[in-house]
């Protein structure tokens, strides 16, 4: 069977092009997955940042001396704390919030105004919890960043 230099040229066309299409939807995926897999990098550091915080609040509390107020009302109280000698410092610096990329947390306060958790300013939504870690357990059903809220244990 002889085929013609026309049908040749067609099917090497058309094998082209399935190649590309083949390309461009291993590529998307691939995308995908390097985004998704960014995305629970930010988390992993949005979870270290918000322990951080959760941490230092705790530590705060518990070096209030009596008749004080055991929560600060500004963040720099959790870098100086000089309500007694020596200085403490129960944050060493205010971790970056990795959804949004600035040191802009947002916080939640108590009824005296008073920090009693911290969260991100992001309304992006989580990917899906997947146990990679403790605490999406209890994030599971959020819509946003911006519900995760790391507050110390008891309030």
């Amino acid at each position: 069977m002889v085929t013609s230099p026309r049908r040749e040229r067609g099917a090497a066309l058309f094998a082209a092009l399935l190649f590309a299409v083949a390309m461009a939807a291993l590529l998307a995926a691939m995308g995908k997955l390097w985004e998704d897999r960014s995305q629970r990098e930010r988390e992993r550091d949005l979870l270290w940042g918000g322990r951080q915080f959760k941490k230092a609040l705790e530590r705060y509390a518990a070096a209030t001396p009596a008749g004080q107020i055991p929560a600060p009302s500004r963040v720099e109280e959790l870098l100086q704390d000089d309500r007694a000698e020596p200085l403490q410092r129960h944050l060493r610096r205010i971790p970056l919030d990795p959804m949004t990329g600035t040191f802009n947390w947002e916080f939640v306060r108590d009824a005296q105004g008073r920090i009693a958790g911290v969260h991100s300013s992001s309304n992006a939504k989580p990917l899906p919890a997947d146990g990679l870690w403790p605490e999406p357990r209890v994030f599971e059903g959020t819509t946003s960043y911006g519900q995760w809220v790391f507050r110390p244990t008891g309030r």
